[in-house]
């Protein structure tokens, strides 16, 4: 390996009657190079996006929600019974239904859900997405109850803040719908929810717990309860756990479950980008086996002296595998430096703007993991390592004695 190594490095810098072969050496450099830059920056972008993402997702939803079809009384013994466990941080309970809100210009449809802010702070960051800021449901002087009402939703139903809307709901299970008379409630707008996830924004709305268990008819009952862990990653097993133990009658869901549709989409986003930009990294990887042709071309006295002098052809073969794996770790740590250098100043200076109106997010997100690093440098490094199997076997070939005749 040794002597195998130094005349490898010998040949990367040829000389000047060898500068059309530097030229296209580093050419692949610099192909390998920008490939392996483009594929950390895209990469750590849709870390970045991935992660804000959860973020929301677990903003406004619990690690693990507990639900009951037809509610339960009894919740308090349940949060007893499931703060044993020592994966539980902390438990909320929540009252989930449907009403029909009429404005005064408008009438939509929202999924309302009734919390206790304290409660609620300890398993999700609900309160920091209302605003105004330190809004609570039971401060003023008005003798309704207060809801807060998503952003996209305030918009369609031309509401602002202190103006009185009517939640319109019923028990629409009966034989005879058209016969059931809706309960209406009014509701001063004393927030709005902004998560900067569409989906939420639109169509949901929050009032008190008390109010919640009165609109829905539940008395002192709840539909659900929110549960945060100490290792969200560990919400699967938890829920599992945690259906074992309840039993039957109550069904146990997730983040992740109740999200997977999403998360199976970013995963596969991120692999296709993956394998879209390691075609660059392919294209580099032909001039590289390109260069190593011409590179034995040129050599042929210098093989042929070789294994006259006693040199194998797995040396030989050795000599320009490592030429060009010298090319690709060259390409490689310059295109590694390049991406962390340009994903941590897109990061640090917020240079890519994003319209608010549109993304959840208004600077390009960043996130680099050493994980993916490492996978894109042994992707490429792989990629250059195959590029050089044919050229190398072409040189171990050559038959000495026909490589010096006509020299």
């Amino acid at each position: 390996m040794g002597y195998s190594l130094f005349i490898a490095k010998k040949y990367i810098g040829a000389g000047r009657r060898s500068a059309f072969i530097t030229a296209i050496t580093a050419i692949s450099v610099a192909g390998v190079a920008i490939g392996v830059l483009a594929l950390i920056t895209v990469i750590a972008v849709l870390n970045g996006f991935e992660n804000e993402v959860i973020e929301r997702i677990i903003g406004t939803n619990a690690h693990v929600i507990i639900r009951k079809a037809d509610g339960f009384e009894n919740y308090r013994e349940v949060a007893a019974r499931l703060k044993e466990m020592h994966a539980v941080e902390g438990i909320a309970p929540f009252v989930f239904t449907k009403a029909m809100v009429i404005s005064r210009d408008a009438t939509d449809g929202l999924l309302i859900r009734g919390i206790d802010l304290e409660k609620e702070s300890e398993v999700t960051e609900i309160s920091s997405y209302v605003k105004p800021a330190h809004f609570r449901f039971d401060s003023g002087d008005t003798t309704i109850g207060k809801i807060v009402v998503g952003r996209e939703a305030a918009f369609t139903l031309r509401v602002a803040l202190g103006d009185t809307i009517v939640l319109a709901g019923g028990d629409l299970s009966a034989s005879f719908p058209l016969s059931v008379v809706p309960i209406f409630h009014e509701f001063e707008v004393g927030g709005f929810f902004d998560s900067g996830m569409y989906e939420y924004d639109a169509s949901y709305g929050f009032i008190s717990l008390e109010d919640a268990q009165d609109f829905a008819d539940l008395g002192t009952g709840v539909t659900g309860l929110s549960v945060k862990l100490q290792d969200m990653d560990d919400a699967p097993m938890v829920a599992q756990a945690m259906m074992v133990m309840l039993g039957p009658g109550y069904m146990v869901s997730d983040w992740i479950r109740l999200n997977r549709n999403l998360f199976t989409w970013m995963k596969m986003e991120k692999k296709v980008m993956f394998i879209i930009l390691s075609l660059i990294i392919v294209v580099a990887a032909f001039g590289i086996a390109s260069t190593l042709i011409m590179v034995v071309m040129q050599r042929v006295k210098d093989i042929g002296i070789l294994r006259s002098l006693g040199a194998t052809s797995g040396a030989v073969m050795r000599i320009f595998m490592l030429h060009g794996l010298i090319i690709g770790i060259l390409g490689t740590a310059i295109g590694t430096a390049g991406g962390i250098t340009l994903a941590q100043i897109v990061n640090r200076f917020k240079l890519i703007e994003l319209p608010g109106e549109v993304y959840f997010v208004d600077t390009v997100p960043v996130m680099l993991r050493l994980c993916d690093i490492l996978a894109i440098d042994a992707v490429a490094l792989l990629i250059c390592f195959a590029a050089t199997l044919y050229p190398a076997w072409q040189a171990s070939r050559l038959i000495p004695v026909e490589a010096i005749r006509y020299e």
